[in-house]
């Protein structure tokens, strides 16, 4: 696991209600990496979707804009999109934290690396950190998660 993401892991693990969890108390340097999801249900009830409240300028940085407000489905891609969909979900119905890598190939560009682990504080909101990059092997593309 990313260092990053371990720390931002044991911040949270240590943290057991809303009120427990301070983001102006985790290190500046990993704030950048930090987000909160709002599991919302559809107007039609016919499915949740995960609402991006809040999110460090790292991850704005990797999708090339503002994602704060939008909903996290419309920026997943690839071809297990749907797997870490599921991860989240099942992390907030589980309530189970989760690790997942997924790494992906896009047109020309290198392949890269999008890593995260999130927390649910509540089965409406869940917390954690993500960090991406690029890798050097195109032979590594696909996903994994496990338990926290």
């Amino acid at each position: 696991m990313d260092t990053k993401l371990r720390r931002i892991a044991d911040y949270l693990s240590s943290r057991h209600a809303p009120r427990d969890i301070d983001p102006l108390a985790i290190a500046p340097e990993l704030l950048p990496h930090f987000f909160i999801l709002d599991v919302r249900q559809t107007p039609t009830d016919d499915g949740s979707r995960l609402h991006i409240r809040l999110v460090g300028t790292a991850l704005d940085n990797a999708f090339g804009r503002s994602v704060k407000g939008h909903f996290l489905e419309e920026f997943l891609h690839g071809p297990r999109s749907a797997d870490v969909l599921t991860g989240f979900y099942r992390c907030a119905r589980n309530h189970q934290p989760i690790w997942m890598r997924q790494v992906v190939q896009i047109a020309n560009k290198a392949p890269r690396f999008v890593e995260g682990v999130a927390f649910p504080v509540t089965v409406e909101r869940i917390y954690g950190g993500l960090v991406v990059g690029e890798v050097s092997d195109s032979r590594a593309i696909g996903f994994e998660s496990h338990p926290l």
